[in-house]
């Protein structure tokens, strides 16, 4: 079970990368922002070092202001990824969830506290979503264009969004060189069909693409 998770999302990633798609750089920027997609049902990869998890999975705003994400890892079962209260802009205190135990974890036994700790990466984390589905519990993000990108504001916090011939890139600056990235790439039928949610630990890093933990969302059409 576990090799036809991995042939189908190795399927997956082939198609993503000899696809042929227009330029998004002509297109409007916000309406490519509420093309990222965060709910939905896929498959998956998290990536933390040399560990690497596969997975089916569903993910929903429950009530408008909840994000669910459930994952199935073969070998291991169903674990869940809550993040909660998104109206609100500072994230209540709860229990982790059994995905975020994972993150938790591996964050520990990697020794990744030394670019950022568990608990501030899922709180940047929830930033980033509460970003994106601003829009969901009716809250619109503050943008102006700076060049050929934007800086959006919401609730006091920054994030700059980037525009590539076939991507687009949702970047949070955490300081000290680094950020979260939300990647949406492959654009048909007006939705992005995969997203990338990756953490760099500098700025050299972020250059090269080798970050220290990804989630990778393939969604079902």
């Amino acid at each position: 079970m576990f090799i036809k998770h991995m042939a189908l999302l190795f399927f997956l990633t082939s198609c993503a990368l000899f696809k042929s798609a227009p330029s998004l750089k002509s297109e409007n920027k916000m309406k490519l922002l509420d093309a990222v997609r965060l709910t939905g049902e896929g498959r998956g990869r998290l990536t933390l070092g040399a560990s690497q998890y596969v997975f089916s999975f569903e993910s929903l705003m429950k009530e408008n202001t909840d994000w669910l994400l459930a994952v199935s890892i073969p070998l291991h079962g169903e674990e869940v990824m809550i993040l909660p209260e998104l109206k609100q802009k500072n994230m209540p205190d709860s229990e982790l969830e059994s995905f975020e135990a994972r993150i938790d974890r591996e964050f520990d036994r990697l020794k990744l506290d030394k670019i950022l700790t568990s608990e501030e990466f899922l709180k940047e984390f929830r930033s980033l979503v509460r970003f994106n589905l601003a829009k969901a519990w009716g809250q619109k993000p503050d943008c102006a264009e700076q060049g050929d990108d934007l800086i959006c504001e919401l609730d006091g916090e920054k994030f700059l969004v980037k525009v590539s011939e076939k991507d687009i890139n949702i970047i949070k600056l955490l300081g000290k060189g680094r950020s979260l990235v939300l990647n949406a790439q492959n654009l048909t039928n007006s939705i992005f069909d995969r997203t990338d949610i990756r953490l760099y630990s500098s700025e050299s890093h972020s250059q090269k693409k080798e970050s220290s933990l990804s989630l990778e969302l393939f969604w079902q059409n």
